[in-house]
């Protein structure tokens, strides 16, 4: 596991919030699938951004399984590990050509909107916490 600086945490906050920015920007511009690839990005790296600053790494991109770490340090979470969960699919099925017929997903606005607001709610409970 590789040595974790006291405030790298920071910089996966300043990541997670430019794949927040961007993925808002996305739904503005209709590009639903990138809406939805960003919303993933910016929860993983925000969720990083608390485990890392409590001493922890975790190399996945299972936002289910790092909603479930990170729950044990804010309890608030616990109501959002389903939902996370369900975004980790969009790490894979919005980049890739085939993927999104693949997973059975039809990007549209709906589940670009779902995806973001899945991701603002994580920024509300995790914001306090990442100050």
């Amino acid at each position: 596991m590789p040595r974790l600086n006291d405030d790298e945490w920071r910089s996966w906050v300043v990541y997670a919030r430019r794949d927040r920015v961007e993925a808002h920007n996305a739904v503005e511009r209709g590009s639903w699938s990138e809406a939805c690839f960003h919303a993933q990005q910016s929860c993983e790296k925000l969720l990083k951004a608390l485990l890392i600053k409590e001493g922890v790494f975790m190399p996945v991109h299972d936002l289910g399984r790092l909603a479930e770490e990170a729950s044990s340090r804010v309890v608030e979470l616990v109501e959002l590990v389903e939902s996370l969960g369900k975004l980790t699919v969009h790490y894979y099925a919005s980049r890739y050509p085939d993927a999104a017929t693949r997973f059975s997903i039809t990007y549209d606005e709906g589940v670009a909107r779902m995806c973001v607001e899945v991701m603002d709610e994580l920024w509300r409970v995790l914001g306090r916490h990442l100050a």
